[in-house]
């Protein structure tokens, strides 16, 4: 039914309930239903066979309303009255070729036994009951939405065919199934258990998109294929989100064990003697994906306590491709160029232009709504660069690289990240001294200073260098209104 559309009902019934006839049709009409009934339009010297028939069969009236009562049914099977003159027309357009829908029986009265009047034609019928006083507005809510044809529960969409549908050699069922049993877990140790199981059930699944040697097309097409995988894991991350109150610590060690095995050669090959960069890229650039992710999730939830921990814990991480040299490490390390998407593919694409190949894939065809969009993303990924120095990694002795996350993405951003402007609030730069972890609006100051713009964080070319977060606020103003 069209929204501008006026619907028409008839109301059949017996005299016997002329009372609550009325006040139900002046109430259907106050809701603007128009409404035939033969009180109000069947006048003095009209044919009432002729208006009954008419009434039914008329094409602009989209509902035909059975009030059953006691006396209606009675007069309906045995085909007596004014009501049996109806039933007449009645059953035989049901029995006919009009829609089925249109006629909608509305029970009045019950018997002893709470069972409806109803006459024997229209016995099967899904009906509205409105002989009960207790739940007479939610019924009388359902005829106003049968009326309308505005359901309370909408078939939804049709939605697009699964990505991994077609994925003949990853069976993804034992990663969901863990899901499934981590959210219905009624132990704690089934449920660790099965968390535990998960971490390496999903490495496990990740090692069939290992391909040695793999052209920089496939290396591309391969990461494109990842994305069903990906959104698993993050259904796990939502799901450990709601079970466990250590999930951004569980989700740490995902990570350092995703890192060492996924971006190790042995791992593949226990006899690899030499190895391409690009034969692991898809692994380095998966983990970090999802750990971009991972924040946009936090910040969806706005779990800055789960960000602290996730950004200031201490990983450990192989350093050789070949494995066993393990370093303490921060989280920069799962910051990743893919040398062999940016440099070696894109440049034979129609997106050689693009600052970045990988940027826009990840923002723009990887979404996963409605946390996901490819603006948190984004966003997710800039923030990562924009608190980076309150951390003081550079300075400390866990890395063994150059501490730094450049954010690929902050090209495909709209606005800055909201946390940076509300910091003028004392009450919200509370949320922000658990993000840095800090204890006073003092120290959250000194934190903020550290985070200066820097010119050099932009692409070749670009006018434009990567905001950072004094660029949303000055120090002076944080923690300026209540």
């Amino acid at each position: 039914m069209q929204e501008d559309t006026i619907p028409k009902v008839f109301i059949s019934y017996s005299w016997s309930s002329d009372v609550q006839v009325l006040e139900l049709a002046q109430r259907l009409v106050s809701h603007g239903i128009n409404v035939v009934i033969d009180k109000w339009d069947l006048k003095e010297g009209q044919d009432k066979y002729a208006f009954m028939e008419r009434c039914v069969n008329e094409s602009e009236i989209t509902k035909v309303l059975i009030i059953c009562d006691k006396a209606y049914a009675q007069k309906a099977n045995n085909r007596t009255g004014g009501v049996g003159d109806e039933t007449v027309i009645i059953s035989s357009e049901i029995y006919g070729n009009i829609k089925q829908e249109k006629f909608i029986p509305v029970i009045a009265e019950k018997d002893e036994e709470g069972k409806p009047y109803v006459p024997t034609y229209i016995k099967t019928r899904i009906y509205i009951d409105l002989s009960d006083p207790d739940t007479y507005e939610e019924e009388y809510e359902k005829l106003l939405r049968n009326v309308y044809e505005k359901p309370q529960f909408m078939r939804p969409k049709l939605g697009k065919r699964p990505e991994w549908i077609d994925e003949e050699k990853t069976d993804f069922f034992p990663l969901k199934d863990l899901i499934r049993q981590i959210r219905g877990s009624n132990t704690d140790n089934k449920r660790k258990n099965c968390i535990s199981r998960f971490q390496s059930a999903y490495i496990e699944v990740l090692k069939v998109y290992f391909e040695k040697g793999a052209a920089p097309e496939r290396m591309y097409e391969i990461f494109l294929n990842t994305k069903p995988i990906r959104d698993i894991f993050l259904d796990f991350v939502e799901v450990i989100a709601e079970t466990e109150s250590d999930y951004a610590e569980i989700l740490a060690e995902c990570f350092e064990a995703m890192y060492n095995q996924l971006t190790c050669i042995k791992t593949f090959d226990p006899n690899a003697g030499s190895v391409s960069d690009n034969d692991l890229d898809v692994f380095k650039n998966h983990v970090w994906e999802l750990f971009i992710c991972v924040i946009a999730f936090m910040r969806h939830v706005k779990d800055y306590m789960a960000i602290n921990v996730i950004l200031t814990y201490t990983y450990f991480l192989e350093t050789s491709v070949f494995g066993g040299s393990i370093k303490q490490n921060n989280y920069t390390a799962f910051r990743h160029h893919s040398h062999v998407v940016e440099e070696c593919y894109k440049p034979k694409t129609e997106m050689k232009n693009k600052y970045t190949l990988m940027g826009d894939t990840i923002c723009n065809q990887r979404e996963k709504l409605p946390i996901y969009s490819g603006e948190a993303i984004a966003e997710a990924d800039l923030f990562l660069y924009q608190v980076c120095n309150a951390y003081d990694l550079a300075d400390s002795e866990q890395s063994w690289h150059c501490a730094y996350w450049f954010p690929t993405c902050y090209v495909y951003t709209k606005s800055m990240p909201i946390e940076w402007g509300k910091m003028k609030s004392r009450r919200y730069c509370e949320k922000m001294m658990i993000l840095f972890g800090v204890d006073s609006l003092d120290d959250l100051k000194a934190v903020v200073r550290k985070c200066a713009f820097d010119d050099k964080m932009k692409y070749s070319g670009s006018w434009d260098a990567a905001p950072a977060i004094l660029n949303c606020i000055k120090v002076e103003d944080i923690g300026t209104l209540s």
